[in-house]
């Protein structure tokens, strides 16, 4: 399911990338795209007082930026981050294959890269918040949808998510070792555009 991306190996008490470092114009070191685009969708940019993000912009286009990891979802089971979607892909549903864009979204991979388990944290443009669903053509993926519509568009917001929890609930055992984070702004599927940004990602223990 994924490219080659650069190995992290999880640190003992915590891992994170809040992007600070990384070249602005460029993709976070380590960090690699699946899917094809007419032109760059994630590059790094820089706002007023010096902060650095992870910025997206999909026109009509299915682009997903990921990094591989190797840890214990148990001893890290925490993850965080700051996203802030500025647009919205228009008539936008995950629950179906024929709308499914979302404007933000954080992918935590497990298992095996051949036969992976999902969990996709969603800010969804018509999907409920709270609502977690499969993806309609997979039991293998569930979609959670931690925020919806344009009541926050250009604000960031934080998400804490516990992956032991939300992994049994989703599919009724633990977690396997987590494999990969990967991040997604898309608007294919509704041939509209879609605008996010992202920050600050963690693994934390309880």
């Amino acid at each position: 399911m994924w490219v080659q991306f650069l190995l992290v190996t999880l640190l003992a008490s915590q891992t994170y990338w809040r992007f600070d470092v990384d070249p602005v114009g460029r993709l976070p070191v380590g960090w690699e795209t699946r899917g094809s685009s007419d032109r760059p969708v994630y590059s790094i940019r820089e706002e007023a007082g010096g902060n650095r993000y992870l910025s997206a912009e999909s026109q009509s286009s299915d682009v997903q930026v990921g990094v591989e990891i190797e840890g214990s979802a148990r001893e890290l089971p925490i993850l965080s981050w700051r996203w802030r979607v500025r647009e919205l892909p228009r008539g936008g549903d995950e629950r179906d294959t024929r709308t499914m864009d979302s404007a933000a979204s954080v992918y935590a991979v497990f298992g095996s890269r051949l036969l992976p388990r999902i969990l996709k944290y969603v800010w969804s443009t018509s999907a409920p918040s709270g609502a977690t669903f499969n993806h309609p053509n997979s039991g293998r993926m569930v979609i959670i949808v931690v925020s919806n519509g344009s009541g926050s568009l250009g604000q960031w917001q934080s998400v804490s998510r516990d992956l032991v929890a939300d992994y049994k609930k989703a599919f009724g055992t633990s977690p396997p070792n987590l494999i990969g984070i990967g991040l997604k702004t898309d608007s294919d599927s509704t041939r509209t555009s879609a605008e996010a940004d992202y920050d600050d990602l963690r693994l934390t223990p309880r």
